[in-house]
């Protein structure tokens, strides 16, 4: 069974000052591979690059920020730069909608092993951080303390935690309260510091992590081992405001065309079933608001790297939309849990605005080398549950 609801209706909106932190874009040459592929515990994992990691680090060092969990400042560091990428054109920001999947991960991990050490006492400043709420609370804090953009209009600050897809959740938030007409602008956005010792542990109980090791640990869509799970966790935060139609445009805007999302009965431990009937009804349901003359012709895919749960997301892409170019960030990035549709929303950012596609490196049902210009891109998340989201982007043609 599966159940969705109404897709987007009602003037153009638009995706605009969009900042990721990754370990690397999807687009980059393969020659730097090995220079973004770690270890933890003797599994390669995808940390943030040099740069991001810099402007983590620079947020961590202030003494308002210092004590607060990774995956927050990690939204900070996304949100500053969605700020200056807006060059101010963004309007009044009403609302605030982050998501992570597991949310402070590691100030939780912390906090449970000094219990477990024998302290008898914690510090005060354990639940505050360790809440998920924090992330959106703390984030307005740091975007609008102190902006001329807050004018009296009140802010509403929501986090959502619901799994994998948890970024694109924040956005359906950002889209009802547009649409409501409750907000003229959002900010929305996921964080993910899921590099942790207990995070690990979790996909090794499910039997999901990559065995490989070196050049190209992650291998979605793989035709070479295709039975293999190549799973890598990766480290990720990125944020971007929803806006409605406005001038002038600014540069790497994106148009949201399309919203859909689904749930369907729950049929493994991980929510996927064989035919990928979320990912179906969301794709269809997102396909329903593009205008006309608008067909999608290409979909960057969640595929983790789960050989049954890429199988099915592709199946599903194929009843779809047909024989459409598939994409994804994994092999690049790793699988950045609740921030992972932000960082294919940059993927999508890239091939709209004429960068080429450089492969996956490895034989696969992907998109090939140099592939074609693309105008429109079906973008899929999913989550453990059984839920998925489906955003649909092009570069705005006017």
């Amino acid at each position: 069974m599966v159940s969705s609801s109404s897709a987007c209706a009602g003037g153009r909106l638009f995706i605009r000052g969009l900042a990721v932190l990754s370990a690397e874009t999807a687009v980059a040459p393969f020659e730097s591979t090995e220079r973004f592929s770690e270890s933890l515990g003797g599994r390669a994992v995808f940390p943030l690059s040099l740069s991001a990691r810099d402007d983590v680090a620079s947020i961590a060092s202030l003494p308002e920020y210092a004590k607060l969990d990774r995956t927050t400042q990690m939204a900070f560091a996304a949100a500053r730069r969605t700020r200056t990428r807006s060059e101010g054109h963004h309007g009044v920001v009403g609302c605030i909608s982050l998501g992570s999947s597991r949310g402070p991960t590691e100030s939780i991990e912390r906090s449970l092993e000094e219990l477990r050490s024998g302290a008898t006492r914690i510090s005060s400043l354990t639940s505050p951080i360790t809440t998920a709420g924090n992330l959106s609370s703390w984030v307005a804090q740091e975007l609008l303390g102190g902006s001329s953009t807050t004018s009296a209009a009140p802010v509403a600050a929501l986090s959502t935690s619901m799994t994998c897809s948890s970024a694109f959740q924040s956005l359906i938030v950002s889209y009802a309260m547009l649409q409501a007409g409750v907000a003229e602008t959002c900010l929305f956005g996921g964080s993910e510091a899921c590099l942790t010792p207990y995070t690990m542990a979790q996909l090794d109980a499910l039997r999901i992590y990559s065995g490989i090791r070196g050049v190209a640990p992650c291998r979605p869509c793989a035709t070479s081992g295709e039975e293999a799970n190549t799973v890598v966790l990766g480290e990720a935060a990125g944020t971007a405001f929803l806006v409605r139609d406005s001038a002038p445009r600014v540069p790497g805007d994106l148009e949201l065309l399309g919203l859909g999302w689904a749930v369907e009965q729950i049929p493994s431990a991980t929510g996927i079933s064989e035919d990928g009937q979320a990912f179906e009804s969301s794709m269809r349901m997102a396909l329903k608001a593009l205008p006309t003359g608008i067909a999608v012709d290409g979909v960057i895919l969640h595929a983790p790297g789960t050989a049954r749960g890429d199988r099915a997301e592709q199946a599903a892409v194929n009843r779809v939309l047909g024989d459409v170019e598939m994409f994804t960030t994994k092999h690049r990035t790793g699988h950045t849990y609740g921030a992972s549709g932000m960082v294919s929303l940059e993927l999508a950012q890239e091939l709209l605005t004429g960068t080429v596609w450089r492969g996956v490196g490895y034989e696969s049902t992907l998109a090939g080398l140099g592939s074609r210009s693309l105008k429109a891109f079906a973008i899929n998340t999913a989550g453990f549950g059984g839920n998925a989201v489906t955003a649909i982007v092009s570069a705005p043609n006017s």
